[in-house]
Order: structure tokens, then sequence, then C-alpha cells
């Protein structure tokens, strides 16, 4: 009797937890509606998306399909046709988004000579469609061409990176120890040059299939940095002090499915730990503010900057000259033990 009674209890709290939790998640989904915006906002980035391919027009899908041919290019072994089922369609948009002056310079010099070592590892092809494009691409102009090749390139071997004198691994642990999170600024601005070195380091970080679905845009006016660093919250009593703020963007007119809209969160946050250790290496303090998922906060900022409805911010950056003689939170981490765990063939693996 009292083991059925023990069971009882254990089911009737199964059920009213499910319930509760149900309940909250409704709560959640129609007072707040965080989730109903963020499907807002992604559709809304598939709409353009689509939109600007029915243009034939649309910048991240070349961006994805390059790099498609770079993989393919660098496949053990490479096969004699590859990419036969879109190549056609990416030189027309390569040709359509060259008319409409939408690749930047460096994007230009990628996609040439990303094609042209496609075209030449495909030259004994029988494809038809291979044919047909490589005339197509034979009468294009793609913009500016680099001195510095773009295109695929050997991997970097234990001699070539020698000679390039790499950073060790004690001198980045030691900048990754010596970045702090710091909230009091002097007056001094920051040079913008400055700014556009970390930048550019942080977009050499991973991005899938090469798209880099974001932006940094960078504010530096001192009223306009406040406006923004008291939106989200977590910033009372330093907002006001803040001299140059960061807002990571993400575009989600980037993606053709909404499988893919986690992409911008994880691709911007590779770029933006880049751009922090660089700001660090140039003597420039950071302090990363969390982003809230809030209509208010969202509907506030998009009114300052002008975002769109496929846009959704990320998370802010403050940045700039650390106040000297102050304090910093020490942030202890946690031990190496508790975050890694390694899958392999353990003991008692039946492998």
């Amino acid at each position: 009797m009292f083991d059925r009674s023990v069971t009882v209890f254990r089911s009737l709290r199964r059920t009213v937890a499910q319930r509760f939790f149900l309940a909250v998640a409704l709560a959640d989904f129609f007072g707040r509606r965080a989730f109903a915006r963020e499907i807002v906002a992604v559709y809304a980035g598939m709409r353009k998306h689509h939109s600007a391919r029915r243009s034939g027009r649309e910048v991240y899908y070349v961006r994805r399909h390059i790099h498609m041919l770079e993989k393919g290019i660098s496949m053990i072994p490479r096969r004699e046709t590859f990419a036969a089922g879109y190549i056609e369609d990416l030189v027309a948009a390569v040709e359509a988004c060259t008319a409409a002056d939408l690749l930047d310079t460096v994007t230009c010099a990628w996609v040439a000579d990303t094609l042209d070592a496609y075209f030449a590892a495909t030259e004994e092809s029988p494809s038809p469609e291979i044919r047909r494009a490589r005339e197509t691409y034979k009468q294009l102009n793609v913009g500016p061409r680099s001195r510095n090749y773009a295109g695929p390139v050997p991997v970097l071997d234990a001699e070539r990176a020698g000679s390039e004198r790499l950073p060790t691994y004690d001198e980045l642990l030691s900048l990754a120890h010596a970045r702090q999170s710091v909230r009091w600024f002097d007056s001094e601005t920051v040079d913008r040059s400055l700014v556009d070195r970390a930048i550019t380091l942080g977009m050499q970080a991973p991005s899938a299939c090469n798209r880099l679905p974001y932006r940094f845009v960078v504010v530096d006016d001192r009223d306009t940095v406040r406006r923004i660093a008291e939106i989200p919250g977590g910033t009372a009593g330093y907002a006001q002090n803040l001299v140059g703020l960061v807002v990571v963007v993400g575009d989600l007119s980037a993606y053709a499915h909404t499988r893919d809209r986690h992409l911008i969160y994880v691709d911007s946050a590779l770029a933006s730990m880049g751009f922090l250790m660089a700001m660090q290496a140039q003597g420039v303090s950071t302090c990363c503010i969390n982003w809230p998922d809030s209509a208010d906060a969202d509907a506030r900022i998009a009114r300052i900057l002008g975002l769109q409805r496929y846009e959704r911010t990320v998370m802010l950056i403050a940045y700039g000259r650390a106040l000297p003689n102050t304090v910093v939170p020490g942030s202890g981490k946690r031990d190496l033990d508790s975050i890694r765990q390694y899958v392999g063939n353990v003991e008692g693996d039946p492998r």
C-alpha cells in the first residue's frame, strides 16, 4: 500500500510539474511575446532573402555558394565534376550582384579567384552545366582583383607557421588573462582606426559558409552612447561614464531556412571574441553588456539605429581607456574538470 501511494504521489508531482511549466511557457509566449518576435524577425529575414534571390541579387547566396566551391576544390580526392547542380545559377547571381555593385572589393577578389580555381579544377569535366557556366564566366568582369590571392590556399603547415612567427599558447593565454571587464573609463576618445583594426581581426573568425551575417555598429557620440547603454538594464551607475559602444547586430536575411536562425548569434559571438582580444592587445579596455530579449528594448534600439525587422541585436560592447586606480571584478572561472568531458573509447566500452 505504501509503495502504491509513493507511486501515485510521484505521478501526480510529475503531472503538476509538467502543467506548471506548460503554463509558464504559455504565459511567456503570450505575455512577453519573446518567441513571437523572434518568429517575426526570422520570417522577415527569409522574405527578404527569397525576394533578393528572385531578382538574382542576393549577396549571402553568392558568399555561401562560393564557399561551397572552395570546399569542393579542397575535397580529397577531388572529383572531376562537382557543383554542377548550382554553378550556372551561381555565375548568374555573381553577374547580377556585380552589375548592381553589391559586392565589396574583398568579396570581388575572393569570388573571382575561387571561380578561376573552380573552372581550372573542372577543366576535364564532361558536364554541360559546367561548360555553359564557364563560357558565361569568361564574359564577366567581377570587379577589382587583389594582388593577394584570395581563393583556396594550402594548409598552414608547421614550416610556414614558424616563418610567420605565430603567437605561442602562453602568449595567447596571457592576453586572455589580461582582458578584463572594465566599466569605468577616462574621457579620452578612442581613435576609430583602433576600432577598425579590432573589427578586422574579429572578422577572421569562422562563419557558417563564410556568410558573416552581422555588422558592428560603432557609436562614439556620448549622448547616443548613454541612450543606448541605458536600454538593456544592468548598467545603472556607469552608463553615463561610457565613451564608446559597439552594437553587434545579426542579419537574419542571410538565410533561406528557419533551421539557420541561431547562426547570427554563433557567428557574431565568435567575431566579438576576436574583437575583444584585439582591443585589449591595443591597450583599449572593453566590457560585454548582455542584451535582454525584450520588446521594449528591441523597439528602442531599432528606433535609434534604424534597424530592420530582420535584424536582431546580439549584444553591446563598451570600450575605452580604463580609468586608472579603479577596481574590476575578478570573474573567477570554473575548474577545467568541471566543464571538460572527453568522449572516446573508454574502459568498459563494448567496442
